[in-house]
């Protein structure tokens, strides 16, 4: 079973980088790890690129001015 989740992890994390570069900043391992996780778990490729995406979601910045007075 390991020698077919790795060519999917492959081409699960090239997906997710091409949908989103910033992911580039991210330790590959770690990544991997993650994916591999998921596909263990029985999530479909496109599930697993979703739930890639979506927990490594960069932040937003908040808008305005602070103030702490």
């Amino acid at each position: 079973m390991q020698r077919k989740i790795k060519p999917k992890a492959l081409k699960i994390a090239l997906d997710a980088f091409r949908a989103d570069p910033s992911l580039g900043t991210r330790q590959a391992k770690s990544l991997f790890s993650e994916i591999i996780a998921h596909l263990q778990a029985g999530m479909s490729d496109e599930a697993v690129l979703q739930e890639v995406l979506k927990q490594n979601r960069p932040t937003p910045s908040p808008t305005g001015k602070m103030s702490l007075f």
